[in-house]
């Protein structure tokens, strides 16, 4: 075993001086989130990233870091290079990132071909060539970490090296037997000499080494050969460097020394050439993102994302979820607003029981006996309500003026209090319109309901006759509340209401303009058409936030091919992975989520029949003994699958 002298006399903020004496900053790379662009944006990008890279100057060294899923750049320029798309953010603990301690608190060990500190092991692959195939952007796997060095050539030298390559193989061409390797090697360097020569590329030298990590030499040895192999798969060839003159072997701790932050690489020892149009893509710039804060997600990587939906920085926060049944729509809703009730008055309109337990577990009150529709005293409200059960060929638009007219008139007259003596009061102007009611009439209560937290409508409690008025209440009940962050759910009821689209798109235009926010679940968009399409217009275009789950969609003004190449790609395993595709109206967010659920979570928004028993069997029995239903399930989800807080899938 060898031991390595450490390299790095000082580090102050983001400046780290070495004991040769050079001076380097360290920055955390901030790059778009390519999953979310096109194609052509992709294309667009790299080409900035091309014309950043030509301007660098010689005399100064790059090195960039794929590091832990994040990206980190350094450099010995006195000033940060402007590179397009691209943000440097000043990191003031290099050290800490690269050795994940804060600490060395033992030495660096160097072995046969590998080395060993604080209790961790590493090797050090080096990439020795790529294949001759062009590559396009992100060609060394996601997730693996490297470190890529490299200074520009000066123009002059870049020139003399490919005259030379040219003249060596300029013989090729004359032998008796041709050599298409030699002449393709002299063609290569003719095209490159003219690109250089008009500036369309430059040359680099450059090293790129690939370091695994791993808990134990077994592991470390199992990492290796995953990741050597899946390089080869990519087409990048790798030597795993060493320390052993038995094995011939020799440079590693050296090596391992240039990967430190802040020490100058030499470019010597694995020096490869390369060019603009190559280098660009072996940049680590992956990275997957939403926001910095929020409710947790995963990406298709696994990694954490987040996303804050009443953050004030977005237009309005309205949601769309569609998609087929079966794929965690319910499950998806019940994630969002879990955390929001506590603090934002809530209104949920169920249909199969889809929210019951997330009610039970917020303590919110159920609307089970009836609505009293005199509550709100609302002409316009009250005509929908009537408009529900009437014969609505008998009320054209003359007609329906006529009855807005009357109610408002009726409502003048503070003794009229309950839904029965408004009605004997329409009979004056609309003889016999009570007899619409008389199937529904006992569900129409006088209780009033005060302010609640929450409220739950689940529309299977009530006969079908009385689906619509429930919903029309729910809805005026929720636009009443005196607070402007409150959250409506709206489940897929909307056949109910296909002879109400406009009331329904003038509130749910008014949740958007007064900062509410209105959660819509319908089947797929294009069922969703069929059974209104003005109806589904107005809430697909009032929504900010659209979630989509697997479904079948051909483009359209509201979904782009790209939306339907992502929804096309979408995962689904029960209990293993469930993802949907999350697109805001302004295009901001275009990313696939995967939705994982805590224990708790997962006994609380699961929708299967039957899975609820034990928690309620649990409730009646033990209820009692726990200050409020929260407490009581908590207790349970304890019970079931211990204290570990397991993450499942839907």
């Amino acid at each position: 075993m060898s031991q390595l002298i450490f390299p790095i006399v000082e580090s102050r903020k983001n400046k780290l001086i070495s004991i040769t004496g050079n001076v380097g900053r360290f920055f955390e790379v901030i790059a778009p989130d390519q999953e979310q662009m096109s194609l052509s944006e992709i294309e667009r990008f790299y080409q900035e990233i091309a014309s950043s890279l030509d301007q660098l100057s010689e005399k100064y060294y790059f090195k960039f870091y794929s590091w832990k899923w994040k990206n980190y750049f350094e450099t010995n320029a006195p000033e940060v290079p402007k590179i397009a798309g691209v943000e440097f953010v000043p990191c003031h603990n290099p050290l800490d990132i690269f050795f994940g301690n804060s600490e060395l608190i033992s030495d660096i060990g160097i072995y046969q071909d590998y080395l060993s500190f604080n209790g961790e092991y590493w090797r050090v692959l080096s990439v020795q060539d790529f294949k001759e195939d062009a590559i396009a952007s992100n060609p060394i796997p996601i997730g693996i970490n490297y470190v890529l060095s490299f200074r520009p050539q000066a123009q002059h030298r870049s020139i003399g090296l490919l005259e030379r390559i040219r003249s060596a193989h300029l013989n090729s061409f004359f032998k008796s037997k041709r050599d298409p390797r030699s002449e393709g090697a002299y063609q290569q360097a003719e095209e490159l000499l003219e690109d250089l020569t008009h500036g369309r590329e430059r040359l680099f030298s450059f090293e790129l080494f690939v370091v695994v990590r791993g808990p134990t030499l077994e592991k470390l040895n199992e990492y290796t050969k995953n990741i050597y192999n899946e390089l080869a798969s990519h087409g990048i060839k790798t030597l795993c460097e060493g320390q052993s003159l038995r094995h011939l072997k020799s440079g590693l701790g050296e090596l391992f020394n240039e990967l430190i932050p802040g020490v100058k690489p030499k470019l010597g020892l694995r020096k490869l050439p390369n060019k603009t149009g190559h280098l660009r893509y072996l940049l680590p710039l992956f990275r997957s993102h939403l926001m910095d804060e929020g409710q947790e997600f995963a990406d298709i990587y696994g990694s954490e994302l987040f996303l804050d939906i009443l953050a004030k920085e977005f237009p309005n926060r309205n949601i769309l979820i569609s998609g087929a049944s079966g794929f965690g729509k319910s499950v998806m809703v019940n994630k969002l607003v879990h955390p929001l009730i506590p603090k934002h008055p809530t209104v949920i309109l169920d249909m199969g029981a889809s929210f019951k337990r997330l009610t039970l577990y917020h303590g919110g009150s159920y609307l089970k006996h009836g609505i009293n529709p005199m509550q709100f005293r609302d002409a316009e409200f009250l005509r929908e309500i009537i408009l529900s059960q009437v014969d609505l060929s008998k009320f054209d638009k003359l007609e329906r003026g006529r009855l807005l007219k009357s109610l408002r008139a009726i409502l003048e007259d503070n003794s009229v209090v309950t839904f029965r003596s408004l009605l004997e009061r329409l009979e004056a102007d609309f003889k016999h319109i009570s007899l619409y009611f008389e199937e529904c009439l006992e569900s129409f209560s006088d209780e009033v309901i005060g302010d609640v937290n929450l409220l739950y409508v689940d529309i299977q409690d009530y006969s079908q006759a009385m689906v619509t008025p429930v919903i029309l209440f729910a809805l005026e009940y929720y636009k009443r509340i005196k607070v402007s962050q409150k959250i409506l759910v709206f489940d897929e009821c909307w056949e109910f209401l296909t002879e109400h689209a406009s009331f329904i798109t003038k509130s749910f235009r008014t949740i958007r303009k007064t900062g509410g926010l209105a959660i819509a679940i319908s089947q797929g968009l294009e069922d969703f058409a069929k059974i209104d399409r003005e109806l589904s217009r107005a809430i697909i275009n009032n929504a900010y936030f659209r979630f989509f789950f697997p479904q079948e969609l051909t483009p359209n003004e509201s979904v782009s091919e790209f939306d339907i190449e992502r929804i096309n790609q979408l995962r689904f395993v029960k209990n293993v992975v469930s993802e949907c595709y999350l697109v805001t109206k302004n295009q901001r967010f275009k990313k696939i989520l995967g939705i994982y659920l805590s224990s708790l979570e997962r006994e609380l928004f699961h929708t299967e029949d039957g899975e609820d028993q034990p928690l309620m069997n649990y409730l009646n029995e033990k209820r009692a003994y726990f200050a409020s239903n929260s407490e009581a399930i908590e207790a349970f989800v304890r019970l079931r699958y211990g204290e570990n807080n397991h993450y499942l899938s839907v």
